[in-house]
């Protein structure tokens, strides 16, 4: 048996990086997924296994795998399918595709160490420079160690430390080995008590002596109920240690052991069950489409994708737990992706209380071992239902029958780092491949995927009005409630007015009546901090991040309103204090121009002071939990009004908030991004359905110094269609997607000069392959500087290409160390 391994390797000849090894008998059987190690040359390292072959490779020794490299980590079939297929159409190293199968933390590599020799541990220190001295002296202290943590302990560069130890190893001090570094993520085992003694008083006296050991036996005893085994962490309270446990066991009162124990992200916060609502008459006919795309794809295996396009509060959430609901008595798993960690939070609070101990949640604010974790119950079959962020998509399972993508339309789930995927998009595919149903829900579709309605692709199914809920005679039955009126405020004429607040006079009425109601507002804004840049009044002069060519943002200091404000790059982290003198000319006209969300929650106790204000931003929520708590104090009314970026308009249920107001509707129409325009009716239609939830009704203000563009207007009037019909007569005269695909090439540099050197030999070599291989209706733009020209020290260059299919170009293309490819871009900033 030999099989076919991708390895986590740069192999020159063999840029798939696929050997061929055979299975030893130990290793037998042996999954196609499995994570193993493998000899490559005179080092091991890790692969996974693709497929199978009983034919003997011929030409070359072929070497056995050497073991597994954690034995539960197996990719489930439809998973990997899709990684290879992601590699393959997407010019993605094959191992970068395929590790995203794997569960979380289980990545090892073999490192370099040096340490001391015989010789070394002798010689005079002094006879050494002053960086070998440091080294020598290290190693001598704590023996052998990676260059990783030396350069760590040292903090050195990895040059001048490398130059070191050739030195020190040429000199016969330090000794060269290697170990494998330590997965990030393994079981977690705990130690456990279990009584044995058959005569519980009687062993309680015999320690009248040992209070302590009998206090802790005691404990035992009360928390064992039916035979449970009691874990070392639930003794702490009366003081347990092991020690004391290993005591217990040598007088054979208790029989103690190390069990694994699972790091449950939902520990604690499983809500009550909850049972089905009724459905209202167009929930029903949009349930009745779902059943008979699930029985098409359990006859056929395959069914069209479902947009299900319901306005926001519409119940599309129900629907989809009543097609998940059906999945699992039908034997299957189901996969839910939400675009951000704080909707993952709501949402999980009521597939929990629906489908209780079969739920896993997956997203970058749990822990590694929770991950870890969560990924083996769903590889096993013991949780059926997955729910999390984009990187979910990836989850083993065996048995999908359905997958779920709420707000599809959102750009966060597209993975804007190497490899580049749009989890939408794969999940299309993994539909196809594991035979599953696919449901979009959306207020607002994408156009890519509205378009793939309009050319009969992908089925729709559509819900006009908003559910509510009312109570009569003890009956509970659902209530349409109507879209809540939208006020656009022409914030031109409130400047001739005389008005200089960033509040226009109707949303400070607005706000004013919310309050007195004891009711909730929520205030949006996408941008952070106090201001957007600092500017000098006299040259014009605005100061800028020293590493990136952005404007430096005004930020206040965290909970301290008397220190001074600082400066802040949200792309390096650079810090710096607001200068009082322009450092141009030297004018102390220097000035913050913009608003951020600081800003707006200093405005707002200013005007209300009696109101509770809290500010919901990536700045306030870095912690874990953050998002959780920051909801459940805004749910629970201990505050009055939420200013926040797009993270509140998301799809939150918030009954209680009855007005929105939108501070500046303008700022992401001014991006030069074809995009623009679709990305702020979204915004401004889910910030909207946020307001009016229940049967009292809601108003949103929007505020803008450009109210007549069709997306606000659009926004205003709850008319996707409208928005629609404008927006794709632009993108096919213009000849963008769906029109076309986009592939954008992106390399950096420390020198702009050699950056735009490279670039335009790339983009010859792109115009002659696309020339040579026939691509029709191809356009290049560009080669030039990205719109964020420097970030981090590094200037970045971009080049576009559009046509109608990426992998015609793609494939078999010879591309040069240092670009990164990005198919399909939702930004082109």
């Amino acid at each position: 048996m030999y099989a076919h391994v991708a390895l986590n390797a740069y192999l020159p000849d063999n840029p798939e990086a696929i050997l061929t090894y055979a299975v030893p008998p130990h290793l037998r059987p042996l999954s196609v997924g499995a994570l193993v190690w493998v000899p490559l040359g005179p080092r091991r390292v890790q692969g996974v296994v693709l497929e199978f072959s009983t034919q003997r490779p011929q030409g070359f020794v072929v070497r056995d795998i050497l073991e597994h490299a954690d034995p539960e980590a197996i990719a489930a079939p439809a998973q990997l399918a899709l990684a290879q297929w992601f590699s393959q159409t997407q010019a993605v190293r094959l191992w970068d595709a395929v590790q995203l199968t794997m569960p979380p933390g289980v990545k090892q590599e073999i490192e370099r160490t040096w340490r001391p020799t015989e010789h070394g541990q002798k010689i005079e220190l002094g006879t050494l420079d002053e960086r070998e001295r440091a080294i020598l002296f290290h190693l001598r202290r704590v023996g052998e160690q990676s260059e990783r943590q030396l350069r760590v302990d040292l903090r050195g560069s990895d040059a001048d430390l490398r130059r070191s130890y050739t030195e020190l190893h040429e000199r016969g001090l330090i000794a060269l080995g290697s170990l494998v570094s330590r997965p990030a993520a393994k079981p977690k085992r705990e130690w456990s008590a279990k009584p044995t003694s058959a005569n519980p008083a009687e062993a309680l006296a015999e320690l009248s002596k040992a209070p302590r050991l009998a206090a802790i036996f005691q404990a035992i005893l009360e928390q064992a109920v039916d035979g449970e085994l009691v874990l070392l962490p639930e003794l702490r309270d009366v003081g347990a240690t092991l020690n004391h446990l290993r005591s217990l066991a040598l007088r054979n009162l208790i029989q103690l052991e190390q069990i694994e124990v699972r790091r449950d992200p939902l520990l604690g916060r499983i809500p009550p069950l909850e049972f089905p609502p009724e459905l209202t008459l167009e929930q029903e006919r949009g349930w009745r489409q779902i059943v008979a795309a699930q029985d098409t794809a359990s006859r056929t295996g395959k069914a069209k994708p479902i947009l299900l396009h319901g306005v926001t509060g519409s119940g599309k959430t129900e629907l989809y737990l009543r097609a998940i609901g059906r999945a699992l008595r039908n034997g299957g798993q189901a996969l839910v992706l939400v675009p951000e960690i704080a909707l993952t939070t709501q949402l999980v609070r009521r597939f929990a209380a629906r489908f209780p101990q079969q739920l896993a949640v997956l997203h970058s604010e749990l822990s590694v071992g929770e991950r870890y974790d969560e990924w083996r119950r769903l590889r096993r079959g013991d949780a059926q239902v997955a729910i999390g962020s984009r990187s979910a998509i990836w989850s083993p399972m065996g048995k999908l029958q359905l997958i779920i993508v709420d707000e599809e339309h959102e750009h966060s789930f597209k993975h804007e780092a190497t490899p580049y995927y749009h989890a939408r998009d794969l999940a299309v595919k993994l539909a196809e491949l594991a035979g599953a149903v696919l449901i979009l829900g959306s207020a607002t579709p994408s156009l890519e995927t509205a378009y793939a309605v309009q050319i009969n692709k992908y089925e729709v199914l559509e819900l006009h009005e908003r559910v509510g809920r009312k109570t009569v005679a003890g009956v509970t039955k659902a209530d349409p409630i109507p879209m809540p009126p939208v006020q656009i405020v022409d914030m031109r004429s409130e400047l001739k007015a005389g008005v200089r607040s960033m509040f226009s006079r109707p949303l400070q009425s607005a706000i004013q009546r919310t309050l007195d109601k004891r009711e909730q507002t929520i205030l949006f804004l996408n941008r952070r901090g106090i201001a957007s840049f600092v500017m000098c009044r006299d040259c014009g002069t605005t100061i800028q991040c020293p590493r990136c060519a952005v404007a430096l943002a005004v930020h206040a200091t965290e909970g301290d309103p008397a220190a001074p404000a600082t400066l802040r790059c949200h792309y390096c982290g650079h810090v710096d204090w607001v200068p009082r003198n322009c450092p141009s000319c030297f004018s102390t006209r220097i000035r913050d121009f913009g608003v951020g969300t600081q800003r707006v929650v200093e405005e707002v106790k200013l005007l209300y002071p009696q109101a509770r204000v809290m500010r919901w931003d990536r700045d306030v929520t870095g912690r874990k939990g953050s998002h959780e708590a920051l909801l459940n104090q805004f749910t629970q009314h201990e505050a009055d009004i939420l200013v926040g970026t797009q993270m509140v308009a998301k799809g939150f249920d918030l009954p209680l908030v009855t007005l929105v107001g939108v501070i500046t509707a303008d700022t992401a129409l001014n991006l030069p991004d074809f995009r623009s325009g679709e990305r702020t009716f979204q915004l401004l239609a889910q910030v909207a359905g946020r307001a009016g939830r229940r049967a009292g009704g809601g108003q949103v203000i929007i505020q803008s110094y450009n109210p007549e563009h069709y997306a606000i207007q659009a926004a205003a009037q709850h008319d996707y269609r409208q928005f629609y019909r404008e927006e794709i007569a632009f993108r096919r005269t213009a000849h963008y997607p769906p029109f076309s695909r986009l592939i954008r090439f992106m390399t950096q540099s420390p020198s702009n000069k050699t950056v735009e050197r490279v670039v335009r030999q790339f983009d010859t070599q792109l115009r002659e392959e696309l020339e040579r291989r026939r691509i029709r209706d191809w356009a290049i733009i560009g080669p030039s500087p990205a719109f964020l020209q420097k970030v981090r020290d590094l200037y970045r260059w971009h080049i576009l290409v559009r046509l109608p299919y990426p992998t015609d170009l793609l494939h078999d293309l010879k591309i040069p160390s240092g670009w990164t490819i990005d198919v399909d871009p939702v930004s082109l900033l």
